[in-house]
């Protein structure tokens, strides 16, 4: 890291340098005056009255540099597909920094991208536009990711929640959830919440028959169901080193623009076998203010399968959008202002026809408000500051989780209700009762960034300097887990009734600067990006580690670009390569955990006459909490080669992470001392109550009991190479050709030893009553994929017809679980001391049993061969005002079965299918 915070300032020296020298460069940048977003690959054009004629293309942030310019009078050209011609005149005679906003307007379709392009930037990102998306007809925001390269689509099921995992093999579990917690998600430049969800049923544990914990996301990310597309115009999937703008994340970068000015009525209806939707929107213009209003609605009806009522899911959306433009001086000035609301409903019960009169209800709301405020001046003079951004964000929700489950008891079962330390006479559960949980969450953010941008120029150098501040508070003033004490949904829960609103809000405060730098070195340029963020937690106890402690991360990426190529100059290359670090700070429960209570009977006496039973309860209340968790972080690394040749692209992106401090759930184990009572000392025939402690005798005993609590044990590395190739498209067939692909390997194991319980008992003992091993193995796996995806798109302009055809191609799948050593390091006994494991415990009664053997079966590679899906598109226009669209995924497929581990695995694939009408009036 060092040389390369010094190779960046040589690069900053030797920039400043040349800029001393003085001639005339003038350095621009082109808008679109709605969006504010840079236009890439407009041609800009500079002709003086003397006939001397300067031509550029601009980069992908839209920025252009035209050098060695005479003095004089010019007109200025700017064109754009989608855009009218822009002209103007200026007088032009020394070094200048220009910015142009340009207007779009309805224009007739001359080409159509039907699937997501790769950026030409420093880094690797995904462009998914308005015409993609149409064409994909997606149903939520999780459809897009199967436009990156190495996704494969799947069919939409809404009846879980869908979380985000960029550049990932495969599926490490619960435990590596840092991968969707750290992948931040922006709408219109404001960060999706996700810190303050706490909606999670903590009494049912996950993967049992009662859980429902595929609908619950509580510190896993954004749910991408709840995330409508139809009013987005604009998506870009930063999978590489992100701005340093960009915080608090470690896997990627999620950029949604949505739709601002003017649009007609648009309404969309989508229908499938599994959901219904439709869709709403306008977007209104008053030139004459300058100001544009849209809006949008949708609502969505899906039922995972056609043939049950009982598992439904919906959502509603709708969002007002203002924008306004003016100038001030020599100021532009724009202003944003976003309200949306977003309800999410899940709903499951059981059928009481199927379950003798027995219904289980789980009912999820999700109901969001949010309010966005942007204002940018941009400076059009030559002083250093160019551009000023203020924008602040408010969201509030209203999440419920509703459970009713009927229990019923094999046993008797001691109420789990104190509430305080101590010693107390339990109660016995009814055999039969129905429990009813209500996890009520009322998170609440708000978020304030200002930056700035600055820029200082010369003749062949351009420094593009941003710095800034950003603060956010989160916190949730919800109810929290609210139920009957004394008829808990799990009749064994170690936890209790918990309030969210007594947690304290959780506030970031980060500062960030970056420079970009262009230096042309002949007819070559390199292109430097190099910056740092800090990033620090307060408003928490001295005890945290974490607390005021400032985190940095630093990144810097390079691109080389090659002069063209060939006697036509029509080959062109470039090189990139990054490396830096991303990190993600804890969420509100990570850091703010429930209580464990431990319940542990010291007395129970059984008596023929009810009244004299006696059960005595010693509980044990223990702060999980871990005062010393860090936030986690990611080193990320990549090269890549991006080749143009006519109307030919091809990129290459090897990438490599290293995350070795991802949050994860670790047991924790301490010894309890109880009193032991022997019921044999109670005379029974003497007993007028239930027996007194004082005269029951009694000898202290001591067992090892487990916890669970949240470390930085978790390792996430993540390799592969991705690739798209975009051929020109054949006149003569109306053709085009886009392969997507990428190869991926995702290592999931554990960073730190584990505590684990061996459930093996001698001379009537419990090992893990007496014992507890503690094992310094790789308790995970290495998964790999290789697919590819062939696009073939049509398009018949005078048909107004579209057709695609995708042919997506998993050439394997496989898994490795990592071998285990289950020989411990070490032990914890009954006291709660450690001590190392020896020869000679092996030979002991008891710790023998701490080593551990498996079946070397278990870590054997499995690999799923190769299978083909195809999939079928079609997109008609029936004039301007109605278009009708239909799909058919896995229309064919070749998924022959297989052996594995001496069995036969059969692959059974069904289609999915559905049409869209979409009507603009």
């Amino acid at each position: 890291m060092y040389k390369l915070i010094l190779l960046y300032q040589f690069l900053f020296l030797y920039s400043s340098l040349t800029a001393q020298k003085a001639e005339f460069t003038i350095y621009g940048k082109i808008r679109d005056e709605y969006t504010q977003q840079g236009l890439e690959f407009a041609t800009v054009s500079f002709q003086s009255e003397q006939g001397k004629f300067y031509g550029v293309i601009t980069n992908e942030e839209g920025v252009f540099i035209v050098r060695q310019m005479e003095r004089g009078h010019y007109k200025i050209s700017i064109s754009f597909v989608g855009y009218p011609l822009f002209t103007q005149e200026l007088q032009l005679d020394k070094n200048d920094s220009l910015y142009f906003y340009l207007r779009p307007q309805a224009t007739e379709l001359t080409e159509v991208v039907v699937t997501a392009t790769e950026s030409k930037g420093l880094n690797s990102s995904t462009q998914i536009d308005r015409e993609a998306m149409n064409h994909r007809q997606p149903s939520s925001f999780s459809d897009l990711l199967s436009l990156l390269p190495g996704g494969i689509s799947s069919i939409p099921n809404l009846s879980s929640a869908s979380l985000v995992r960029l550049r990932q093999a495969g599926n490490g579990g619960d435990e590596y959830d840092i991968s969707s917690l750290g992948t931040a998600f922006l709408i219109d430049g404001h960060r999706l919440p996700t810190d303050a969800n706490m909606q999670k049923v903590v009494q049912i544990s996950s993967g049992t028959t009662d859980s429902h914990d595929n609908l619950e996301f509580a510190n896993k990310g954004i749910d991408m169901r709840a995330i409508s597309t139809d009013q987005i115009e604009s998506v870009e999937i930063v999978r590489g080193l992100a701005s340093v703008e960009y915080g608090d994340l470690t896997s990627g970068l999620i950029k949604i623009n949505r739709k601002k000015g003017y649009t007609p009525w648009d309404a969309r209806f989508k229908a499938d076998q599994y959901a219904k939707l439709f869709a709403l929107g306008k977007g209104t213009e008053l030139k004459e203010r300058k100001l544009t209003l849209n809006a949008g609605l949708d609502y969505t009806d899906a039922r995972p399968d056609p043939r049950d009522d009982f598992s439904t899911y919906k959502r509603l959306t709708g969002s007002i959008r203002i924008n306004k433009n003016g100038t001030f001086s020599r100021s532009q000035l724009y202003w944003g202002l976003t309200a949306d609301y977003t309800g999410s409903f899940d709903n499951q019960k059981s059928d009481p026809e199927v379950t003798l009169q027995r219904e289980d209800r789980y009912k999820a709301s999700y109901n969001a408000l949010s309010l966005g405020n942007t204002l940018i001046i941009d400076f059009l003079g030559r002083q250093l500051l160019k551009r000023i951004e203020f924008n602040t964000f408010l969201s509030f929700q209203k999440d419920q989780i509703k459970q009713t489950k009927f229990v019923q008891l094999d046993r008797d079962r001691v109420i789990p209700n104190s509430i305080e330390e101590g010693e107390h006479d339990g109660e016995i559960l009814p055999y039969k009762y129905t429990a009813h949980l209500l996890v009520d969450g009322q998170p609440f953010r708000a978020s304030a960034k200002l930056k700035a941008n600055l820029e200082i120029s010369g003749e062949n150098i351009l420094h593009r300097i941003l710095i800034g501040t950003e603060w956010s508070m989160d916190k949730n003033y919800g109810r929290g887990q609210v139920y009957d004490i004394n008829r808990p949904l799990n009749p064994t829960t170690s936890l209790r009734p918990t309030t969210f609103r007594d947690i304290p809000a959780g506030h970031k405060y980060a500062v960030f600067a970056e420079d970009h730098i262009r230096v042309p070195i002949g007819y070559h340029q390199l292109e430097v990006i190099g910056g740092i963020r800090g990033s620090m937690l307060f408003n928490l106890s001295s005890r945290y580690r974490i607390q005021n402690k400032m985190y940095f991360d630093p990144r810097i990426s390079a691109q080389w670009n090659f002069p063209g190529i060939g006697q036509s100059k029509t080959l062109y290359v470039s090189i990139s390569g990054s490396i830096g670090w991303q990190t993600k700070m804890p969420t509100l429960q990570q850091l703010h955990p429930y209580y464990y209570y431990s319940d542990i009977m010291q007395l129970n006496y059984y008596n023929l006459n009810p009244d004299f039973k006696r059960i005595n309860i010693l509980t044990h209340i223990t702060d999980p909490t871990n005062y010393h968790l860090k936030p986690a972080s990611n080193r990320k690394g990549e090269i890549k080669m991006d080749l143009s040749y006519q109307k030919s692209q091809l990129t290459v992106t090897y990438f490599k992470e290293f995350l070795n401090s991802g949050f994860r759930n670790s047991t924790i184990t301490q010894p309890y001392i109880y009193k032991k009572y022997d019921p044999s000392s109670i005379d029974d025939s003497q007993l007028q109550a239930p027996p007194d402690l004082a005269d029951i005798s009694w000898q202290p005993d001591t067992i090892l009991g487990n916890h669970s609590r949240v470390t930085n044990g978790s390792f996430l590395g993540k390799e592969g190479i991705e690739f798209q190739f975009i051929s020109p498209r054949l006149e003569g067939l109306k053709t085009k050709l886009t392969i997507n692909g990428a190869w991926f390997r995702t290592t999931y194991k554990n960073s730190e030893p584990v505590f684990y319980a061996v459930n093996k008992i001698v001379n009537n003992t419990p090992i893990n009553d007496k014992y507890l091993g503690y094992y310094d193995w790789i308790d995970g796996s290495e998964k790999q994929q290789f697919n590819t995806t062939f696009i073939l798109d049509t398009y018949f302009k005078p048909l107004g017809l579209t057709l695609s055809l995708w042919i997506e191609c998993m050439w394997f799948n496989s898994s490795r679980r990592f071998k285990q050593n289950g020989r411990p390091i070490a032990y914890m006994d009954v006291t709660g001391v450690m001590h190392p494991y020896t020869e000679e415990d092996q030979k002991d009664t008891y710790k023998q049993w701490l080593i551990k053997t498996f079946n070397d079966e278990l870590f054997k590679k499995t690999t799923e061969p190769f299978y083909m899906y195809v999939n079928f598109k079609a997109s008609k226009d029936f004039g301007k005002f109605l278009n009708l669209s239909l799909y058919v995924d896995r229309i064919l497929d070749y998924s022959p079965d297989y052996e594995s581990n001496g069995y036969t695995i059969r692959r059974n694939v069904n289609p999915y299918f559905g049409m869209e009408i979409t009507l603009k009036l």
